[in-house]
C-alpha cells in the first residue's frame, strides 16, 4: 500500500534514559524532509542511541530509514546530543533525497 508522507507515521525508537521530547523532535526533522517528496513512502524509522563510553567524542549516534516506494534511503549521524545528531540526520537525509529525485529525474 503506497501512502504519501502525511500518512506515514514516523517510527521512533529511543534508547532508554533518553527525554520522551526527542521523540516528537525526531518526527518534525523526519517529516520535514519527507515533505520534500512527491513520492510514496512506505516507511519511516528513527533510531536514538548514546554509548556507554563516557570518553566518546560524539556519545549519540542517530540513524534513519526511509522507504520511498520501494527504495530505501539510510543516513546516520553522531553528535555530541541527540537534538544536535537529528539536526545533522534531517541535512543527511535531505541530500540523498535530493540525489534520488535528481537521479529519477534524469532517467524519464
Amino acid at each position: 500500500m503506497s501512502r504519501t508522507h502525511d500518512e506515514v507515521e514516523v517510527n521512533v525508537q529511543l534508547q532508554p534514559g533518553m527525554e520522551p521530547a526527542v521523540q516528537r523532535y525526531a518526527r518534525d526533522k523526519v517529516s520535514a524532509v519527507l515533505g520534500h517528496t512527491a513520492r510514496p513512502v512506505l516507511f519511516a524509522r528513527v533510531r536514538l542511541d548514546r554509548t556507554a563510553n563516557p570518553a566518546a567524542e560524539r556519545p549519540v549516534k542517530a540513524r534513519a530509514e526511509i522507504d520511498l516506494n520501494g527504495r530505501v534511503l539510510h543516513a546516520e549521524a553522531c553528535a555530541d546530543t541527540p537534538y544536535e545528531a537529528l539536526d545533522l540526520l534531517q541535512d543527511r537525509l535531505q541530500v540523498r533525497l535530493d540525489r534520488q529525485d535528481d537521479h529519477a529525474r534524469a532517467y524519464r
